[in-house]
């Protein structure tokens, strides 16, 4: 329970940040790249999570808005991406203490609504649903 405070701390944190100014590009100025078969907006980038077993979890925003993410296996090659599901406008941002963990991680983005939302990955690999940050709905789901 207390990472997970921590985690809406940052959210909390980096959302009253988002309401000074960031914005994102009109997609129509929209430049894109690849990444091992993915086609996303480079202007987002790729953020990625290593866990303590040498897991590497990448995570893009796709053409669609949507975050898609792809991770490897113990023996290094690549499981393909898979959506999911959003629609954001912005870097997708990761906790950096939760990086080399076993415990449960958190992503976030700006949402099509301005706000921010995030996702949280539990120690046995599966995902929150989208849930906006808690500086936005106090009484939201997994608010404390």
């Amino acid at each position: 329970m207390r990472r997970l405070r921590s985690v809406l701390t940052a959210v909390t944190a980096l959302a009253a940040f988002a309401g000074v100014g960031v914005a994102a590009a009109p997609a129509q100025a929209a430049t894109y790249c690849t990444n091992k078969g993915a086609t996303y907006f480079c202007e987002y980038g790729v953020s990625s999570i290593k866990f303590a077993n040498g897991t590497k979890e990448e995570f893009v925003v796709g053409t669609d808005h949507a975050v898609w993410t792809n991770w490897t296996y113990p023996d290094g090659s690549w499981n393909g991406w898979i959506s999911m599901g959003g629609w954001v406008q912005s870097h997708i941002e990761t906790d950096p203490e939760q990086q080399n963990s076993s415990a449960s991680v958190s992503i976030w983005a700006v949402g099509s609504d301005g706000n921010i939302w995030f996702r949280i990955r539990y120690a046995d690999g599966s995902w929150s649903k989208w849930t906006v940050s808690c500086f936005v709905d106090p009484n939201g789901h997994m608010c404390p």
